[in-house]
């Protein structure tokens, strides 16, 4: 279950942290209000997800994600994106769609919390959206945003 009044909380807060270049880019007045924001994060099974390499790269790929609470979850295999994440515990996740005139995105990053064992509410839900339990992940990881935006073109 998404946490809607924390997410819109939380965009709320870097909308007023935010400087001049990310304001023009992500105007506040094109951001998503907490039930579109919702709507848009439960229809999207997908996002890309990006991390840092031993050699400090971005490593971005598209992933399965869910939303609880206000944390986007993963479940992952024990490669490059876990290493990744054990030794720098940050990620970004963009959730977006459609292009230019008629386009929406959700852009949060924040710190990473790995789990080798998911609470069962986290499980249920993954299984409710992607039709799997995810029995072959090796762990599961959190991004809680730190940071979080959204863009719905008008």
């Amino acid at each position: 279950m998404i946490d809607a009044e924390a997410l819109g909380r939380i965009q709320d807060a870097s909308y007023e942290r935010a400087g001049p270049a990310l304001s023009g880019s992500w105007p506040p007045e094109t951001a998503m209000d907490t039930a579109q924001l919702v709507s848009f994060l439960d229809e999207r099974r997908y996002c890309v997800l990006a991390t840092t390499t031993a050699e400090g790269h971005a490593q971005a790929r598209p992933v399965a994600f869910t939303v609880l609470g206000a944390s986007f979850w993963f479940a992952t295999v024990a490669g490059d994106r876990l290493r990744n994440l054990e030794r720098m515990p940050w990620a970004s996740v963009v959730v977006a769609e459609g292009d230019r005139g008629s386009h929406r995105a959700v852009a949060a990053d924040g710190p990473t919390s790995i789990v080798e064992e998911p609470p069962e509410e986290l499980v249920a839900a993954w299984e409710a959206r992607h039709g799997s339990r995810a029995d072959w992940a090796s762990a599961w990881f959190a991004v809680g945003p730190a940071r979080l935006f959204s863009y719905c073109a008008r």
